[in-house]
């Protein structure tokens, strides 16, 4: 049983290893995303706060003013008073779409997403579908199942042989051997979070996470406050009190408008309570809220986020998040040695054998 254990273990690791160590790379970045585009695009995302900001429908109109073949589709509103505000645009004659920073006091676009430095939203965009759209972000999918097959069946082959310690040995792939083994057991957890929450990330990709979000929400008929976006806006803080409005989604047609909003304790980015609206009327529809909804549903759209991102504290958690994503590229680069170094044992062995013989002829 353990040989067949230890063998399916390294053609799973064998077969996802570059795939484990991009996601490993982009995600040690991606843990510090918001802070490190910050840092790299501040002319976008960075604003002087000074005095009161724009009524959200002044920003809305202003910007469809100036953009004049689009129509606004999604409004987020910045964490703080210094961030810009992020605004997807969405064509009037296509479904493409466009996505620019304004400037909540003026109004005035500061300019758009596709021509600022993209490094790190390429890098997000590698770690979740390698940059191959649908196509590689079912192999992502199919990397996160290896890398929880890879955590559970490793657990099971390490423990309890000597999980602790490196033998005193010159040989550096004794060591690698050891330092793959010792890792990967008090990593296990870690790697199995990663795999699990990173499944659950992809099962809720294209429409999945709005799904959950319906099924669970409550019918609500309230006249709301017209169909401006401050007045749905106002509607949404009413049904759903004490909750902080992340973003106003207009999706067009008879569909209803999308207001998501998160309590304190909930540290995803868009937020995993929401009221939905009727776009002709401003009527409320809906609410769905992550302090009254099922505990199960909490834990798959709100903590599941918070874990594999690692903001649930702050910087410190996602520090730890960051380290153990860029260990798995150690695991997997160290998986690897050790299969090549078993490969090339083996055939030393073989040319030793075949020379034996050779060898004892003249004797004979």
């Amino acid at each position: 049983m353990r040989r067949t254990l230890l063998v399916a273990h390294r053609l799973i690791g064998l077969c996802a290893a570059v795939f484990l160590v991009v996601l490993s790379l982009t995600g040690a970045v991606i843990a510090f995303e918001n802070e490190l585009n910050r840092l790299i695009n501040p002319q976008l995302l960075r604003v002087q706060a000074r005095g009161w900001p724009l009524p959200w429908e002044s920003i809305r109109r202003g910007v469809e003013a100036q953009e004049t073949a689009w129509r606004v589709q999604r409004i987020y509103m910045p964490a703080t008073d210094s961030d810009s505000t992020y605004v997807r645009l969405v064509s009037r004659s296509s479904a493409a779409t466009r996505e620019v920073y304004v400037d909540q006091y003026s109004g005035a676009i500061l300019g758009r997403k596709e021509l600022a430095n993209q490094l790190i939203w390429k890098i997000h965009e590698f770690h979740i579908n390698l940059g191959a759209g649908a196509g590689g972000s079912q192999l992502v999918f199919y990397a996160s199942i290896a890398l929880l097959c890879l955590a559970g069946s490793g657990l099971c082959l390490w423990w309890p042989r000597r999980i602790l310690r490196f033998r005193a040995v010159p040989q550096l792939s004794r060591t690698n051997y050891d330092l793959h083994r010792t890792l990967g057991f008090w990593s296990s957890f870690a790697m199995a979070l990663f795999a699990i929450t990173g499944i659950n990330l992809h099962l809720q990709t294209g429409g999945g996470l709005f799904a959950m979000m319906d099924a669970k929400a409550m019918p609500v008929d309230l006249p709301g406050h017209g169909v401006t976006a401050d007045g749905m806006l106002q509607a949404a803080a009413a049904v759903i009190p004490g909750a902080r409005l992340m973003r106003i989604s207009f999706w067009g047609g008879k569909r209803p408008v999308l207001v998501q909003m998160r309590f304190p304790e909930d540290k995803t980015p868009a937020g995993r309570s929401a009221v939905t609206l009727d776009p002709k009327t401003g009527r409320v529809l809906t609410a769905v809220s992550s302090r009254t909804a099922p505990l199960l549903y909490t834990a798959l759209v709100e903590w599941n986020r918070e874990i594999h991102t690692g903001v649930m504290f702050g910087w410190p958690t996602q520090a730890v998040v960051s380290g153990f994503s860029f260990l798995l590229s150690i695991l997997a680069l160290s998986g690897a040695w050790i299969w090549i170094n078993r490969r090339l044992a083996a055939a030393r062995g073989r040319r030793l054998a075949a020379a034996r013989p050779a060898r004892a002829a003249p004797a004979a």
